[in-house]
């Protein structure tokens, strides 16, 4: 029987003699002892792989940034949203007609707030560079456009259908990202137009008790927990085309090296959930993520605040292939212990 205690239910898997996968709940156990991903990867590729390898991959993987949950958000913009979310779900009046920000915010946070808060003015005193409304890369596909200072989504908002779906899907986060792969199957019937759509136009949270729950307190969450969820069903769409020349793998590659925002890391997280579904993409993931991690780590060093970072570290840290030196990268530009 699994319980709530992941580390017990894994030795307890681990020193039974019948579990026909103890070498797997072994690693499983080394994992959450040292973070040593190949360890991860053993488990994602058990020569015997069945529903309960796929329970091992999750518990190894259970309360970890990525492999289990998506990270809050870390921003200034989005933390005033919260907080003035939780005081009018208390009854108080509160309105806001301006805010302002040392630095340039990703634009999803940006979205999320006014979403949240209402038309209000906002100034940002400074983009300082690189600039996080320009592409690290250009690319065919994108998810936002500046007007100035606002941004504003490249695709038309998806149908209420779509929507209907993503409700479906992403009401809750995945207990690994091997099974919110499979979870995402309807999203990635979904047109690439809708799915884009979709990750600009930002549509409502579900009407469940859960998210009623989170709008008290941290309503900002639902608009990060969603974006993963689309780019899952991104790698999920039309899945027969090689995947060296495939629209989905053109779409995440775009959006991960576009501009600075949740996106970014959405986008990254579900080609890591492909390199540890296809070893044969796993070179390639593991340098993409290793030049998005980089790009942060420049614009840090030029002085820009980087909302992401930690997120981008975090990835990194459970992305197949990763070296020693990409752990050391990642764990200092994540200020992570």
């Amino acid at each position: 029987m699994i319980t709530e205690d992941a580390d017990a239910d894994l030795r307890r898997l681990a020193a039974d003699p019948r579990f026909p996968h103890g070498d797997a709940a072994r690693r499983a156990i080394r994992f959450r002892a040292r973070g040593s991903v190949a360890d991860l990867v053993a488990i994602a590729d058990d020569p015997h792989p069945c529903g309960m390898t796929e329970i091992v991959f999750a518990l190894a993987g259970t309360a970890r940034p990525w492999l289990n949950w998506v990270p809050m958000p870390a921003e200034a913009i989005t933390g005033a949203a919260d907080r003035v979310a939780s005081r009018r779900a208390k009854g108080e009046a509160v309105h806001v007609s301006r805010s302002r920000l040392s630095q340039a915010e990703p634009a999803t946070a940006m979205i999320a707030a006014r979403r949240l808060l209402g038309p209000f003015e906002l100034e940002i005193a400074a983009f300082p560079e690189p600039d996080l409304r320009r592409p690290l890369r250009r690319g065919r596909y994108a998810v936002w456009r500046y007007d100035g200072e606002w941004p504003v989504p490249v695709a038309p908002a998806p149908p209420e259908a779509a929507v209907r779906v993503l409700h479906e899907v992403a009401e809750e986060t995945w207990p690994s990202m091997l099974s919110g792969y499979l979870q995402a199957a309807p999203l990635g019937a979904l047109s690439l137009g809708d799915l884009l759509g979709l990750l600009g136009h930002l549509p409502e949270p579900p009407a469940t008790p859960r998210w009623q729950n989170l709008a008290r307190s941290r309503p900002t969450y639902w608009y990060r927990l969603m974006q993963p969820w689309v780019c899952l069903g991104l790698l999920r769409h039309a899945e027969h085309e090689p995947w060296a020349t495939s629209t989905r793998r053109e779409v995440l590659v775009d959006l991960a090296f576009g501009v600075e925002d949740w996106v970014s890391d959405a986008a990254l997280f579900a080609l890591v959930t492909a390199a540890y579904r296809e070893p044969a993409v796993r070179p390639e993931v593991r340098r993409l993520v290793r030049a998005r991690l980089d790009a942060g780590r420049a614009a840090r060093r030029a002085g820009r605040n980087v909302t992401i970072g930690r997120s981008l570290a975090e990835l990194m840290l459970v992305t197949p292939g990763r070296t020693a030196l990409d752990r050391i990268a990642a764990r200092r530009f994540g200020r992570l212990s």
